[in-house]
């Protein structure tokens, strides 16, 4: 049992204003009772017979509480230096309070001399982050002074562990999100060309790629959708990415058919397969050569109103059978021509079928500029949720 020092423990400010930081980045102050937290806490009440259980979040002078089990609903926010977790911030360890009446250091607090009238407070720390900055606690809570036997200081400390690695799982989802963004297409300046695009997952992680770069005055464009959703769709798509790369002049023909050879066999392992639109544009001519296999989700768009959808006859990446030639097409990028890709999550938006590619011409037609264009292909998906990964790419010629 640690016991503090001062009643004003909330930290220094610099170490404050790195807690804050902190748990602003886990994203959960603002989200809610969340299901995870509350088994936590409602296990520590139940186990220890107690009036309330806390986990809290402590904020540079706010406490927040993330989840409660009390006869007495507190907060959701209280003045930090009003609790325990507040005055108990600089203590490594447990703070078991027998008696918070008889202690001077807690003995001021409204929750203490009023409503619900608190006389015993038991509370672990909860800590994130690689140097484990203390942000919050779970603590217990009585009207009757007690105190705690070892064992059951354990079992508080295992329930604490809980909770931080329920808080990790968040930052961790953070952390996932930045590599993901790292992984995103670097902008390029084509002179007579805009491109850009967007993937958003369903999830945390998307099975969509995006990819384009340039090599001399040849622009290469990539948009592949593995089959699934969640983590081993994005790790593969993350696999196919790597492949892909590692080929950046190369001709599509060429590079699709490594990218069957190497990355394949891990698809079939996997049970899975990948679509994929590769194509390479020679600037100067408007000339794009490319490989679809079996991807089907593109629009070209004339200047002069016409539009056509290019259809796929090759199979997906790890079904394409070994030995076989891929087919290859080509087209012509005209001045004034648009070119719209998306994986499958983009028929969702409408009616699953390839009359969803119209729709999204239709909209490029009233808002012929990429990001507001994107920007209200995204209050579309939030409108009418696509339920699978969404990825929409936009190629124009000036």
């Amino acid at each position: 049992m640690h016991q503090g020092t001062s009643p004003t423990s909330a930290g220094s400010a610099p170490a404050a204003v790195r807690r804050a930081a902190l748990v602003a980045a886990l994203d959960v102050v603002d989200s809610g009772p969340e299901e995870r937290f509350e088994r936590i806490t409602r296990i520590a009440r139940e186990a220890f017979g107690v009036s309330g259980s806390f986990l809290n979040l402590a904020g540079a002078e706010v406490l927040t509480i993330k989840s409660q089990q009390s006869d007495a609903v507190f907060g959701p926010t209280i003045p930090l230096q009003d609790t325990f977790c507040g005055r108990t911030l600089d203590q490594a360890g447990p703070v078991v309070v027998p008696d918070a009446r008889a202690d001077d250091r807690y003995a001021d607090m409204p929750m203490v001399v009023e409503d619900p009238n608190v006389r015993f407070y038991a509370g672990v720390p909860l800590r994130v982050g690689d140097d484990s900055v203390k942000v919050g606690t779970l603590c217990l809570v009585d009207p009757q002074p007690r105190t705690l036997e070892p064992d059951d200081l354990a079992l508080l400390e295992e329930l604490g562990v809980w909770a931080e690695r329920e808080l990790a799982a968040g930052a961790d989802e953070d952390r996932l999100r930045g590599v993901l963004a790292g992984l995103q297409p670097a902008p390029v300046t084509v002179p007579g060309y805009r491109i850009g695009g967007m993937s958003v997952p369903h999830g945390v992680v998307s099975g969509d790629l995006h990819e384009w770069h340039l090599t001399g005055e040849a622009l290469h464009l990539t948009v592949s959708d593995v089959m699934g959703k969640g983590m081993s769709a994005g790790l593969l798509a993350a696999t196919i990415r790597g492949a892909l790369l590692a080929r950046p002049a190369g001709d599509p023909e060429q590079v699709v058919a490594a990218l069957d050879e190497q990355v394949g066999p891990d698809l079939g392992r996997a049970e899975s397969f990948a679509t994929m639109f590769h194509g390479r544009l020679d600037t100067g001519s408007g000339r794009m050569d490319f490989v679809d296999a079996g991807h089907g989700l593109v629009l070209q768009m004339r200047a002069d109103g016409r539009e056509r959808t290019l259809l796929s006859s090759d199979l997906p990446i790890g079904l394409h059978p070994a030995g076989f030639a891929r087919s290859s097409g080509s087209l012509e990028l005209e001045p004034g021509d648009v070119l719209v890709i998306v994986s499958d999550g983009a028929l969702e938006l409408w009616d699953s079928t390839l009359t969803s590619l119209s729709r999204l011409g239709a909209m490029w037609r009233e808002e012929p500029e990429i990001e507001p264009f994107l920007a209200r292909v995204r209050a579309r998906a939030l409108e009418h949720d696509p339920g699978d990964d969404l990825t929409v790419v936009v190629l124009a010629r000036d």
